[in-house]
């Protein structure tokens, strides 16, 4: 398992100030988390945590860092509360964090507030484990329509090559139109 100390020398991205990553606990074991979500733990402001995350998960985030327990209808709130007040805020939930990232991630989007989705490593997505995902809310024309409310998702995902070494592909932006329902996509 990575330490919080070791994540440094991995350039992982920062938390930004008034910003939401939500995490999975997957089994409870801090050795199947990522590296990134390890790195989430150990530098938020506040980790706002779903009951009956284990302890030895738990112990990643140190004092004097703020800890809360909520139930999961009231976590996201607290979330929101938090990141609109300049906190760096982890959401930590039980098992996969993929379950919940839907209705956090369009909350936080109502409200502008960055929100990354921070996978662990066994977690599939797309028949990968990404790196990490981000999506924000913004006000965007696509397709040469009118500026609309759009949801934009930024995915950076590992790819294995010969001898199990690891290299990051470009990141693929994609768009949602909230207006007209519609998805398109592209390399970045």
């Amino acid at each position: 398992m990575l330490s919080t100390d070791q994540s440094v020398g991995l350039r992982l991205p920062e938390l930004p100030y008034g910003s939401v990553w939500l995490v999975g606990a997957a089994d409870g074991d801090p050795r199947h988390l990522s590296p990134l979500a390890v790195h989430a733990l150990g530098t938020a402001d506040a980790v706002i945590h779903d009951p009956g995350i284990s302890k030895a998960v738990l112990d990643l985030v140190r004092p004097p860092q703020y800890r809360e327990t909520a139930a999961a209808f009231l976590a996201t709130e607290r979330v929101i509360k938090l990141a609109e007040d300049g906190w760096r805020i982890v959401q930590l939930v039980k098992g996969n964090a993929m379950e919940r990232a839907v209705e956090s991630a369009i909350r936080c989007a109502e409200r502008n507030i960055l929100f990354r989705i921070v996978p662990n490593s066994g977690d599939p997505v797309g028949m990968e484990a990404p790196l990490g995902l981000l999506m924000v809310r913004k006000t965007l024309s696509v397709g040469g329509a009118e500026p609309q409310p759009t949801l934009v998702l930024f995915i950076a995902s590992p790819q294995i090559g010969r001898g199990g070494r690891g290299r990051l592909t470009p990141a693929t932006a994609g768009f949602f139109d909230v207006g007209a329902g519609r998805l398109a996509s592209r390399r970045m």
